[in-house]
């Protein structure tokens, strides 16, 4: 199941909480979109991957818009 979601409209904390909703929700091999609006949002959910051992691929697509494609 391939998903987008579009977080661009929150920020951090609450991009973060919900980028995480997201993640716990991924099975094994799904891929996921996160659109992230703001830097602090990218910071906190790359920063959260890593502790998961996540590494996601980013595209910064704007000034103030951040695309991340995470394989769980």
């Amino acid at each position: 199941m391939n998903s987008e979601y579009d977080l661009s409209g929150f920020i951090c904390p609450l991009s973060l909480v919900k980028a995480v909703t997201v993640i716990d929700s991924l099975g094994d091999g799904e891929v996921v979109k996160l659109i992230l609006g703001d830097s602090d949002s990218l910071k906190s959910v790359v920063g959260e991957l890593k502790v998961r051992n996540i590494r996601p691929a980013f595209v910064k697509d704007g000034e103030n818009r951040f695309v991340l494609t995470i394989t769980k």
